[in-house]
């Protein structure tokens, strides 16, 4: 119903510009459902919408966003020229939220970039939020804090963290990102000391039982490789493949979810390994 052209000039009004922001809702629930191309192009288009109205407060949620997008697309290296300039923003015109945005995802991008100095920006942008009592977003804020926390070496907290949010979605509700908290925590659990196969398994299972149901299919793609792999690893490729063939139905290789082209391979090299099992077994003369 919103038209930009004669409606742009009520955003001092209601703070954003409406446009911008249902464009950018609209960009992360496409690419959780799998429209991943035409996802990243409405994001790009919200953001280019947010600098052409020069309203600095949609201009801050637009790069906050597209920080959250690169978060849920594991992209460090995108979120990191977006955070730099909400920081400038946030400093400029006294934005705390979009502070707090800033230095988790400048701290992230960092961090995944070997600066352990991005530590301290992720757990200084928590500690905003936690001030504010803003809990929107928390699940996939704490799943990237574990993540962090599992590739210094410190596994048990990344779990733990994993825990702590799996409690407060049963207490709050917020269920957008259950299917990526139990994926990460199954790939936590495979990297303990002494792995456990068979809670990662079940987690696996659980991520791609929930992403099935909301039909989240970005979400089942990555959780059924994560189980995809832990099959392969295990000698169980027949299984591996039942998982993978269906979950990449309508995806594409291609930058946007480079899931695709992993799983793809892995297909590939099963298709090899049993064509070099028949040969060997002497059947292939029949």
């Amino acid at each position: 119903m919103h038209e930009h052209e004669p409606d742009h000039h009520l955003a001092p009004r209601f703070v954003f510009d409406d446009k911008v922001i249902t464009t950018g809702w609209l960009a992360i629930v496409l690419w959780a459902l799998g429209e991943v191309d035409q996802a990243a192009r409405l994001l790009d288009n919200a953001l280019s919408l947010a600098r052409q109205t020069g309203h600095f407060p949609t201009v801050a949620w637009a790069r906050a966003y597209t920080c959250r997008f690169a978060g849920i697309r594991r992209k460090p290296g995108q979120a990191r020229p977006h955070a730099e300039e909400l920081l400038k923003l946030a400093r400029e015109h006294g934005l705390p939220m979009r502070l707090a945005d800033g230095s988790f995802y400048d701290g992230w991008a960092c961090w995944c970039a070997g600066d352990g100095d991005g530590e301290k920006g992720m757990r200084e942008g928590l500690a905003l939020w936690n001030e504010m009592h803003y809990r929107l977003f928390a699940p996939l804020t704490g799943t990237l804090l574990a993540e962090r926390e599992a590739e210094a070496g410190r596994v048990e907290v990344g779990l733990a963290i994993l825990d702590a949010q799996l409690a407060a979605v049963e207490q709050i509700g917020e269920r957008w990102f259950d299917a990526e908290i139990h994926r990460a925590r199954g790939e936590l659990l495979l990297k303990l000391r002494r792995p456990d196969v068979a809670a990662a398994e079940s987690v696996f299972m659980r991520a791609i039982e929930i992403a099935r149901s909301q039909r989240t299919r970005t979400f089942e793609l990555r959780a059924a490789l994560s189980l995809a792999k832990l099959y392969q690893r295990t000698g169980r490729d027949q299984v591996a493949e039942g998982l993978l063939v269906p979950a990449l139905v309508g995806f594409s290789v291609g930058p946007e979810v480079p899931e695709v082209e992993e799983a793809q391979r892995l297909l590939t090299m099963h298709a090899i390994t049993a064509q070099t099992a028949h040969r060997a077994s002497g059947c292939d003369w029949v």
